[in-house]
């Protein structure tokens, strides 16, 4: 209660001033450490809060607990089959799949022809065109600027429509802002321009390419019955990595592929590489967490050891505040109320140089740069409130030291100290 009323003592502030005046280069250094703790520990968790939203912002659209399966060769002689032999998946493998596991809640072959011509009057380029479902763009959405994406209709009337990447409409229609209803060519058939996309959230699509319909691509390439991949998604409640190796056994099997062979179906297991990203950014918040508040205890104590030297060099002053009449708090609750007012001072210069890196992050250099996976880099304000807490906690008992040195010299000690 002392200390609290010691607080509001207009004459116990003037004193704080007076001494942290009086060393101002002492002050200074003895704040960097400080200043530098809260610096380190808001800006890295600004910008491990960022990093996280950006993969929340860039998997919005994204059935995250999802793979992708295709066919490889064989590495290991089989059943009276000779190893190197090529794997094909067929979509009859895909209704036996589904009847296998009931689970799927989405699954979608997709056949892909890289380096295709396309071409719209004179203008022509190569690009990659996808023969897709519907059920690709629900698993992973795309950002459907203009019209529309491929739908059931399309697939049952083998319809010659395609939806394009933002970036292969600006090659050919860079002065049309409408490209749709227009027809392009791709190979040596014509195909109605329904839909324009930018922002693919699958890990395996980019910007510059073309997607129509599956049925229309198998009919137009004669593809038969042959897939290139599977892409299929679980319900978050599944386990996705035990559901691979329960997929890949299931496939050696019906495939007469030996159940030791590891190349003959390859996979990519996007829920589990999440799943490790996701781990990684938590990491980095607890580093940050830890690497802060290391950064700023050292700080803390810096002032605890500045305040001791202060004290011994304060030794007559005491000496003479308590022959006057000054009882032990009042010594007590000068020197804590010095290291709290260091300590609040170096707290918030960290803090404010820390918002305005964050603010040129979100405000500059993030918008402008669509590569950094950062969004929104900020700390949340009750996360911030708990580090200004623990530290004002930690500036108190760290003045605790020097407070008893300076309450423990007598007067008649201290007026003969030279």
């Amino acid at each position: 209660m002392n200390f609290i009323k010691f607080i509001f003592d207009v004459d116990a502030w003037s004193e704080v001033y007076v001494a942290i005046r009086k060393n101002k280069l002492r002050t200074i250094l003895t704040m960097i450490g400080v200043a530098w703790g809260m610096f380190l520990f808001v800006l890295l968790l600004g910008v491990t809060k960022g990093l996280q939203n950006g993969f929340d912002r860039n998997l919005a659209n994204s059935a995250t607990n999802s793979l992708f399966v295709w066919g490889g060769k064989t590495s290991i002689p089989y059943q009276g089959f000779q190893k190197g032999r090529t794997i094909e998946l067929k979509m009859s493998d895909v209704k036996k799949i589904q009847a296998q596991f009931p689970q799927i809640s989405l699954l979608a072959p997709r056949n892909s022809k890289s380096s295709t011509i396309i071409a719209y009057g004179s203008k022509y380029n190569f690009y990659t065109v996808n023969g897709d479902y519907p059920d690709q763009n629900r698993m992973f959405g795309k950002d459907i600027i203009q019209g529309r994406f491929i739908n059931e209709d399309d697939i049952k009337t083998e319809s010659k429509v395609c939806v394009l990447g933002i970036e292969v409409a600006e090659d050919f229609f860079g002065d049309d802002p409408k490209p749709l209803g227009k027809q392009i060519r791709i190979s040596d058939s014509y195909y109605t321009i329904v839909g324009i996309y930018d922002s693919p959230s699958s890990p395996v699509e980019g910007k510059n390419e073309v997607f129509i319909p599956f049925t229309t691509f198998q009919k137009v390439y004669n593809q038969g019955e042959t897939i290139n991949y599977l892409s299929l998604s679980l319900p978050n409640s599944y386990d996705i990595k035990g559901f691979e190796k329960q997929l890949k056994s299931y496939l050696k099997e019906i495939k007469n592929i030996s159940p030791d062979d590891d190349q003959a179906i390859g996979g990519f297991n996007l829920g589990e590489m999440l799943g490790k990203v996701l781990k990684f950014v938590k990491g980095m918040q607890f580093l940050a967490v830890v690497v802060g508040a290391m950064t700023l205890f050292s700080g803390v104590i810096a002032i605890a050891s500045i305040l001791l030297i202060t004290v011994s060099e304060r030794t007559k002053e005491f000496g003479i505040r308590r022959a006057l009449g000054a009882i032990p708090s009042q010594i007590r609750g000068q020197i804590l109320l010095e290291s709290v007012i260091l300590t609040l001072i170096a707290g918030f210069i960290g803090i404010i140089s820390a918002a305005l890196i964050l603010m040129f992050l979100n405000e500059i250099l993030i918008p402008g740069n669509k590569n950094i996976p950062l969004y929104n880099a900020s700390i949340d304000l009750p996360t911030l409130f708990s580090a200004l807490a623990i530290m004002v906690i930690m500036a108190t008992l760290a003045g605790l030291i020097p407070a008893q040195r300076a309450i423990q010299i007598k007067p008649i000690d201290a007026l003969r100290d030279e």
